[in-house]
């Protein structure tokens, strides 16, 4: 056998190999797939001597959790606090439909901040199953209302 013709042969063998191991072997999975969506500002009055602000937050989708979202949201209120030390706050409730499915449901946190003091951030996930959903930022008190809508995996 000539070289050229066994070198063609090793190639061609090596092809063949990796095409079988290659078939027995789950393939390697890629990077997840993530989708944020910003919730929009949604003005709010909100708890203290002339407390008001916004409130605002961050939806995540990934392809490695279908039919599940994670939320965070964050505020930002100029005031004074009825309590001393204790920021302004506001009850905020998230509202959620599957535009699809027409599954609903809602969250609710009590949310605080202030100009320079951010306290943590509350967050959860919602199980809206995968499709668009809508979602519906509003509160407690005196507020403008936000609307977005997520595509879920």
């Amino acid at each position: 056998m000539s070289l050229p013709t066994l070198g063609r042969s090793i190639a061609i063998s090596g092809l063949v190999l990796a095409g079988l191991f290659g078939a027995c072997t789950p393939a390697a999975a890629g990077p997840a797939q993530d989708r944020w969506v910003n919730i929009p500002d949604t003005a709010t009055v909100a708890d203290g001597l002339a407390c008001g602000g916004r409130i605002g937050g961050v939806t995540v989708a990934t392809d490695r959790l279908p039919g599940l979202v994670y939320v965070r949201l964050n505020a930002t209120f100029v005031g004074i606090p009825t309590t001393p030390g204790v920021l302004c706050s506001v009850s905020a409730t998230l509202h959620w439909r599957n535009l699809g499915t027409g599954a609903a449901g809602s969250w609710s946190a009590e949310v605080s901040g202030g100009v320079i003091d951010f306290p943590a951030e509350p967050w959860t996930h919602l199980e809206t199953g995968s499709g668009r959903v809508e979602v519906t930022l509003t509160t407690d008190r005196p507020h403008l209302p936000s609307v977005t809508e997520i595509n879920v995996y």
